[in-house]
This record gives C-alpha cells, sequence and structure tokens, in this order.
C-alpha cells in the first residue's frame, strides 16, 4: 500500500513540475540572429585577451585544458624518433613519470 501511495505522488510531482516548468525552456533558449559567425582563432583570441583583462577566472582544470587545446593546433618540427629520443633522456633524468604498463 505505501509503495503504491509513494510511486503515485512521485508521478504526481513529476507531471506538476513539467507542466509548471512548461513552455518556459524553450523561450529561455530562442537562438536570435547574430549576424556573422566569428572564426575559432577570433574567438580564442578574445578569450585570451579576457583571461588576460582578468575578466575571465577559470579554473585550473579549465586552464589546463584551454593549455592542452592550443598546444594540440600547433605542429612540431619534431621527428617521431627525435621525440622518443627526448623522452628516454626525460625518463633516464627523472623529469618523467609515467605511470602504468608502457
Amino acid at each position: 500500500m505505501k509503495t503504491a501511495l509513494i510511486a503515485s505522488l512521485l508521478v504526481a510531482t513529476s507531471f506538476t513540475a513539467s507542466a509548471m516548468y512548461g513552455d518556459n525552456y524553450h523561450e529561455a533558449y530562442q537562438e536570435t540572429a547574430s549576424g556573422p559567425g566569428k572564426t575559432r582563432a577570433e574567438v580564442i583570441a578574445e578569450l585570451q585577451v579576457a583571461i588576460a583583462a582578468g575578466q575571465i577566472n577559470l579554473s585550473d582544470s579549465e586552464m589546463r585544458q584551454a593549455e592542452r587545446m592550443n598546444t594540440a593546433n600547433t605542429r612540431s618540427n619534431l621527428t617521431r624518433q627525435q621525440v622518443q629520443q627526448e623522452v628516454i633522456a626525460l625518463r633516464q633524468q627523472g623529469l618523467l613519470n609515467i605511470q602504468g604498463d608502457h
């Protein structure tokens, strides 16, 4: 009996909540025309200016992710063999900590 009562209350509550929320969800997120879009480079440049000006506070993880994205977009002039030699040298110096079975 209690299970049926609780289940019916949960269903009634979810219907009430969805009815109260209703179409406001769609109205709040309607897209508006903003003119011609910006390139990825323009957006990144604006973000870097805003961060430098202190207008945007990013967490450490967000900063690391942004740095990874920036370095991922740059091309390296090193060959695969040069990178492997660099990794070996760093590991021998104790500057590279690789975890797992590598």
